[in-house]
């Protein structure tokens, strides 16, 4: 049995929740699609990452939302650090692929989790429960949890979504954010993935949230980050795992406490981790 690294959401969670992640989607699209291809200024933070108003604008926005309706829990954002609170913790990466953004590429998007404080076989803490990847320039969004993932469009309308059958890698259309060599990733982590995309389908670097979103969504079936940041993954695990995939960190553990991922349908991840983990 493939192991879960999200937290089940519960009936009575999913009728408080689930319409509370679509106002915020919402309130984040009102924050950042005015500002995309709008010419704002590209802010260099202390780790060289870009920033942009659209990624403090929207951060600043949702953490509003969220301590006007929940004054007790707790936040952890990319822009704005950290709230403390009890019980649940929602993580918010309002623009994901900030470089997608500042060079007018429609593939960023938001990640909002929700997360509920836990005891299970990983140990004490906070696990996602719920998870968020819209899409502000298509008006799309996944939310997922265990019990499902369903996309929601602009024009109201939802439907249930799924990753698509795939066992072998020479059927496999591969996604990843950079290419090896690029400088953007620790090379050691990249050093086989060279041979796992002579083996696919079809590789492309229609990476950041994306990739997960067209995972789930059943248009794509590997997803590769070899690291990322906290924010980044705690929203995908449960879109993921709630369409039919596996995730795990890049050494094959879990990716909620070695942020990185491998994201994939289960009949594909032995023949995955065999040659990257």
């Amino acid at each position: 049995m493939n192991r879960r690294y999200s937290a089940p959401l519960s009936p009575a969670e999913a009728r408080e929740f689930l319409p509370f992640m679509q106002e915020l989607v919402q309130i984040a699209n009102g924050v950042i699609r005015p500002l995309f291809m709008s010419g704002t200024a590209v802010i260099d933070k202390a780790d060289a990452s870009p920033v942009t108003q659209a990624d403090r604008g929207a951060e600043a926005a949702l953490r509003r939302a969220i301590e006007a309706r929940y004054p007790a829990h707790a936040i952890v954002g990319e822009e704005w650090g950290s709230k403390e609170g009890s019980g649940y913790r929602w993580v918010l990466d309002p623009v994901d692929g900030t470089r997608a953004f500042i060079t007018h590429c429609f593939l960023f998007g938001t990640l909002i989790a929700l997360e509920r404080w836990v005891q299970d076989e990983h140990g004490a803490g906070f696990r996602p429960v719920l998870g968020c990847i819209s899409h502000p320039a298509a008006g799309l969004a996944v939310l997922g949890h265990l019990g499902g993932t369903t996309l929601h469009a602009a024009d109201g309308s939802a439907r249930a979504v799924a990753l698509r059958p795939c066992t072998r890698l020479e059927d496999a259309t591969v996604l990843l954010t950079s290419l090896p060599g690029l400088g953007e990733q620790v090379a050691p982590r990249l050093e086989r993935v060279p041979a796992l995309l002579a083996r696919a389908r079809l590789a492309r670097t229609w990476g950041d949230c994306f990739g997960y979103f067209a995972l789930a969504t059943g248009g794509a079936d590997l997803m590769l980050d070899p690291k990322l940041a906290y924010w980044d993954v705690a929203a995908i695990v449960p879109v993921i795992e709630g369409a039919g995939g596996v995730v795990t960190s890049w050494d094959g553990g879990d990716p909620l406490a070695s942020p990185s991922l491998i994201a994939c349908g289960p009949d594909l991840q032995p023949e995955v981790l065999r040659l990257l983990a």
